[in-house]
């Protein structure tokens, strides 16, 4: 049960920090607004990965998930990186 947790705990993490960039990077507003809506929706994020990820029966398998996710918000991100 621990190893599901770690894993779904700094996945989800990691996955809301990839996916709230990819957001900061599309938006066209303002940095104060940009930071707010950072804020709640990646903890809102970051929860919603992390049930998901415990939702697996195993820690290999929630892992997996997790990986699968963070490399496709990492080809989004350097895809935006790079066009900008």
């Amino acid at each position: 049960m621990w190893p599901k947790s770690i894993t779904a705990f700094f996945g989800g993490l990691a996955l809301s920090v990839s996916i709230m960039l990819s957001l900061y990077l599309l938006l066209p507003l303002a940095i104060d607004i940009k930071l707010l809506i950072g804020l709640i929706a990646g903890f809102l994020i970051w929860v919603g990965a992390m049930v998901y990820y415990y939702s697996y029966n195993s820690a290999k398998a929630s892992s997996i998930a997790c990986i699968k996710l963070l490399l496709l918000s990492a080809a989004v991100n350097t895809f935006l990186f790079l066009t900008k």
